[in-house]
């Protein structure tokens, strides 16, 4: 007996087109989570290049120092969050002067990173552009504190410029002797992955923020 070509599919070609359309949509999801993956990396590794930016940007609006830290290295107290900006004060010895610290009252702006991103520990390759050597990259960041130091933040003068510094022992401003380093020396880099992509944020000793991808299949870092 010949099938009449306009009858229904059987119910295995039926099955079957069912299997397929499911195979296409776990494909079409997949790609959707790396692609929000790629995107939650990218937006994290902007996320501190805009708080370097805002940090420079801040200081010289308001003629105040500027403190933009990272909760990465230990040895500054205030960091609540993995971002955080601080209004330090102006240069004085006055009360509410900076005093190369963070005080409670003294954040402005607090940044999370996106869901599973980090700070990269584990970065093996220095970016462009970063002074630092293998040995900082591992950490993390190659900030340093006014000492030489590891450390995760700096100071942004009214200036513009940043500077290193070391925390103040004491709420009491100015900062100690020798907390503060001299501008335009404090040119470093933060890291950041998810396990899928790895990026570098490299500030210039002028206090310029650039960003930088890894590219797995060439080993090396690209804008």
């Amino acid at each position: 007996m010949v099938r009449d070509a306009r009858a229904g599919m059987t119910l295995l070609e039926l099955m079957i087109v069912l299997m397929l359309v499911g195979v296409m949509v776990a494909l079409g999801a997949a790609s959707i989570s790396d692609w929000s993956d790629y995107q939650r990396a990218a937006t994290s590794a902007r996320a501190v290049a805009d708080a370097i930016s805002l940090a420079r940007a801040e200081a010289i609006r308001t003629g105040s120092n500027h403190i933009v830290a990272f909760d990465i290295a230990s040895g500054l107290a205030g960091i609540d969050t993995d971002i955080v900006i601080a209004n330090d004060g102006p240069l004085g010895s006055t009360a509410g002067s900076s005093n190369c610290r963070i005080d409670a009252d003294e954040i402005v702006y607090r940044v999370p990173l996106e869901k599973n991103v980090r700070f990269d520990s584990n970065a093996t390759v220095v970016a462009p552009d970063d002074p630092g050597s293998l040995a900082d990259v591992a950490t993390g960041t190659t900030f340093k504190t006014a000492a030489g130091n590891a450390a995760s933040w700096v100071m942004f003068g009214a200036d513009g410029l940043p500077r290193r510094f070391t925390q103040n022992t004491s709420t009491t401003p100015p900062c100690e002797s020798g907390k503060l380093g001299p501008a335009g020396q404090s040119g470093a880099a933060i890291y950041l992955t998810n396990d899928l992509r790895d990026y570098a944020v490299v500030m210039t000793p002028l206090g310029l923020a650039r960003l930088h991808r890894y590219v797995i299949g060439s080993s090396e870092w690209t804008q």
